[in-house]
């Protein structure tokens, strides 16, 4: 071999790996990029999901309390340390009663018959949240607070048509 191949082939190597080093460094990069572009896509994902049921979860309380607002219908009680709302309807002559109330990181729905046996257990998981409040204010409106895992903190205040207390 003469000496101009030997260099013309030497040259040739050398662009050849040059070339496969950028690809390569161009792939890595890629990877990484898509990666954090999956992680931000996961968190933006999560935060929507947290505040979804935060918002939601108060919007469900506001419909429950406007479908049963009659007189003496909807009221707050204790229950074993936990704030219940209690939801009273008349369905063929019998009473029954919905009873709402945050237990174990859940908004939890429960329907019974009035009065009837109940453990915070029974209830119905709705909506995940981190702290969840309700209390009847000076001037009669029901708060209502939530909480999700993130921090983030939505409030409702509600105004009962029957204009009575809701604490009993």
């Amino acid at each position: 071999m003469e000496q101009g191949e030997k260099q013309e082939r030497s040259t040739w190597l050398v662009s050849l790996v040059s070339i496969l080093f950028i690809i390569g460094i161009f792939a890595v990069a890629s990877l990484f990029l898509i990666n954090i572009g999956v992680q931000v896509y996961r968190n933006v994902v999560t935060a929507n999901d947290e505040n979804f049921d935060l918002r939601t979860s108060l919007s469900y309380i506001a419909t429950r309390v406007r479908q049963n607002d009659r007189e003496n219908a909807v009221y707050l009680k204790e229950h074993e340390g936990v704030q219940v709302l209690v939801l009273e309807e008349e369905l063929d002559g019998a009473w029954y009663q919905t009873l709402i109330y945050h237990y174990d990181g859940y908004v939890r729905e429960h329907f019974m018959e009035k009065d009837g046996y109940f453990e915070l257990s029974f209830g119905i998981e709705t909506f995940e949240i981190a702290e969840f409040c309700m209390e009847e204010t000076a001037d009669g409106m029901l708060c209502v607070t939530a909480s999700n895992r993130a921090g983030a903190s939505e409030s409702l205040s509600l105004g009962l048509r029957s204009d009575r207390s809701v604490t009993e």
